[in-house]
């Protein structure tokens, strides 16, 4: 991580053009930002702060390859692994964007942490200061958040404090040990973070900055953040005071289903941009024509001809008949992993019924779901069984958040809480199962890290 780090600081100080110090030479001396807006264009800096990971997606069952040669025809050994979860995922290879850039991006927000502490802001900065500073935080947990879910297992309050987590940066020196906490201590940093995030950043309606989180994204990352932790009482709470600030959907019908990417960038959902680096992978580029990972059957299968999201989020590739992943809430046909109403509303609904407040739970499912279908065609869920209701609710979560890079989370928590799905590859004859709770759901920690920073392995044994 030092290597990385070091040269991720390289990069900030003397490779950018963003503002005075980035514009300076690399042979200048290192230049360390001093000023709010410095420290603004530092987090503005799209390419690396809104950024998420690709092999959780690539590993989830939303996708499928359909022959052996298109899938050796993947761009990198992380790729090809991850559609098989292989155990050498990485076969040697460094340099792994799911840990490069989170920790870059946890590089950048101590930077700017540790600058603020140098400032004492006064009247006319205060608001800047405190925007910025929960801006920081905000990136920090995002970040760590995400690593979580690739590189550290599920959490459970009875046995976290007994299980390897992350490495937990919260300084801008380079030359600091790295050193895994546990994953209680983790996610209590995670947490730590965001709630604080909440307290600095102020309430602003989505409008063109969707790159900058304001107060309603923190809370919905919060909300799912319990989520991932089955803590339902607070993925609740926080989801409820994201949504009572603003709820706003996109009524479907009003969109041209006919289009490459009908769902456009300042789009009303949307509070917090972010792609995944994978966006120009041959496995997901749309824009290349003929991607090479096809939607999963039975996934596509599930939605009614009625319901607008078939037409929406995917199209039909003419050469074969069978549907592709078209676009999502990027205004282009790159895929969104950032944080949007929609996720919102499934995750207040699973959270309200699996609390036993059943009628509320189906109602917020509702209100979501007569903006996806054609007008005067959806007929609303009604009040079942607990698990009845569960079950919906899920498979509404799946259809409505396909390529979002939330499958692989949902995967993983719901296992871990006794749902035992299995998934299967075939390639030219070939199986391929990931068992439920298996180890393959954590991934390794990259072999450069590894050899720098000296700590702990990932537990890959599998029998897969």
């Amino acid at each position: 991580m030092k290597q990385l780090i070091l040269a991720a600081g390289i990069l900030v100080f003397c490779g950018c053009n963003k503002g005075e110090f980035l514009d300076k030479k690399p042979q200048t001396s290192l230049l360390v930002p001093t000023k709010l807006e410095d420290f603004e264009k530092l987090l503005d800096n799209y390419s690396i702060i809104n950024v998420s990971g690709k092999l959780g997606e690539i590993s989830s069952d939303n996708i499928y390859i359909e022959n052996e040669q298109t899938w050796a025809a993947l761009y990198t050994p992380d790729e090809r692994n991850a559609y098989i979860w292989a155990p050498d995922l990485f076969e040697g290879m460094g340099n792994i964007n799911d840990w490069v850039f989170p920790y870059r991006q946890i590089l950048y927000a101590n930077i700017v942490l540790e600058g603020l502490e140098k400032i004492t802001p006064v009247a006319a900065t205060q608001a800047d200061y405190d925007r910025i500073k929960g801006w920081a935080l905000f990136t920090r947990g995002h970040a760590l958040f995400n690593l979580a879910q690739h590189f550290a297992p599920v959490y459970h309050k009875q046995n976290a404090s007994g299980l390897l987590g992350l490495p937990i940066r919260l300084e801008a020196d380079v030359t600091a040990p790295s050193k895994r906490a546990n994953l209680e201590q983790t996610y209590q940093q995670i947490l730590s973070d965001v709630l604080a995030a909440t307290e600095y950043l102020p309430y602003k309606a989505p409008g063109i900055d969707r790159n900058r989180p304001y107060k309603n994204a923190a809370q919905a990352l919060l909300s799912r953040i319990y989520l991932s932790m089955g803590l339902y009482e607070e993925s609740l709470k926080f989801a409820e005071y994201a949504l009572d600030a603003y709820d706003k959907l996109i009524n479907f019908s009003d969109l041209d289903t006919t289009s490459n990417a009908p769902i456009s960038k300042e789009n009303e959902e949307v509070l917090y941009s972010c792609l995944p680096s994978s966006a120009q992978s041959l496995l997901f580029a749309v824009s290349r024509g003929t991607p090479n990972a096809l939607a999963d059957t039975a996934l596509f299968a599930s939605y009614h001809e009625n319901d607008l999201r078939k037409k929406v989020l995917y199209r039909i590739l003419p050469a074969n008949g069978k549907p592709v992943f078209k676009a999502s809430y990027t205004g282009t046909t790159s895929a969104f992993t950032g944080i949007a109403n929609d996720e919102l509303y499934l995750t207040k609904a699973e959270s309200l019924v699996r609390l036993g407040k059943y009628e509320e739970g189906i109602e917020t499912l509702n209100k979501l779901l007569m903006t996806r279908w054609k007008p005067d065609t959806f007929l609303p869920y009604e009040v079942t069984t607990e698990e009845q209701m569960i079950t919906d609710i899920l498979t509404e979560r799946r259809k409505e958040l396909p390529f979002r890079g939330l499958r692989w989370m949902d995967l993983r928590r719901l296992n871990a809480a006794g749902y035992n799905w299995q998934i299967k590859r075939v390639l030219d004859g070939k199986q391929y199962v990931l068992p439920p709770n298996s180890p393959l759901y954590v991934l390794p920690i990259p072999p450069d890290e590894l050899l720098l920073s000296k700590i702990e392995p990932n537990n890959r044994a599998s029998t897969n």
